[in-house]
C-alpha cells in the first residue's frame, strides 16, 4: 500500500542548514563543495522565499478538503512502456497517496487543456494552489538533493558536473 504524501521536501535540513551558513561541508568531501556554498549563498533570499511560500502552500492545503488518490509522483514520457495493450505508466517506486495535483502540475503544457480534461472526466477541479505547490516542491527537492550530494564526497566526475549544472539552473530559475 502506497504511503501517504507528508508534504516534505527530502534533505532540507541539509539546504537549510547550508542556508544558514552552517559549515557541513565535511572534509575533502569534493570540489562543488564550495562554489555550492557560494551559489546558495549569494541566492539565500529567493531559496528562502521559495521555502516560506512552500510552507504557505502547505499549510493552505492541510485545510483543503480530502480527495487524494494514487499518484505516480513522475509521469513523464520515460515512465511510460508501450505494451500490446496499449500505453502503460511504468516505474511506480515513488507512488504516494496524494492529492492529483502531484501528477498533474507537471503535465499540462500551460494552456490548461490537460487540467480542464482532468476536470472533464473525474468532475474535480484542479487547485491552483496544490499545483503551485507541487511545482515549488518538485524545484526545492532537486536543490536539496544537489546539495546534498555536494556535501558528501565527490570527485568532480561527468555525473557530478551534470549535477552542478542543473543546480546552477535551477537555483538560477528559483532567484529569477
Amino acid at each position: 500500500m502506497a504511503a501517504a504524501d507528508a508534504y516534505s521536501i527530502p534533505k532540507r535540513d541539509e539546504l537549510e542548514a547550508v542556508l544558514g551558513g552552517a559549515n557541513t561541508a565535511a572534509a575533502g568531501a569534493g570540489p562543488y563543495t564550495g562554489p555550492m556554498m557560494r551559489l546558495l549563498g549569494q541566492s539565500d533570499a529567493a531559496i528562502r522565499a521559495a521555502i516560506d511560500r512552500y510552507d504557505e502552500l502547505t499549510s493552505q492545503a492541510s485545510v483543503m478538503p480530502p480527495r487524494s488518490v494514487l499518484t505516480h509522483g513522475e509521469p513523464h514520457p520515460g515512465n511510460t512502456m508501450l505494451t500490446d495493450d496499449g500505453w502503460r505508466l511504468i516505474d511506480w517506486d515513488t507512488a504516494l497517496i496524494a492529492p492529483p495535483e502531484r501528477d498533474l502540475w507537471g503535465l499540462d503544457p500551460g494552456d490548461g487543456s490537460v487540467l480542464a480534461s482532468y476536470a472533464a472526466a473525474t468532475g474535480v477541479e484542479p487547485a491552483a494552489a496544490l499545483l503551485e505547490l507541487y511545482r515549488v516542491r518538485w524545484d526545492l527537492t532537486d536543490v536539496a538533493m544537489e546539495v546534498s550530494r555536494f556535501l558528501g564526497p565527490h570527485k568532480g566526475s561527468d555525473e557530478d558536473q551534470k549535477a552542478w549544472q542543473l543546480l546552477v539552473d535551477l537555483v538560477g530559475q528559483i532567484a529569477a
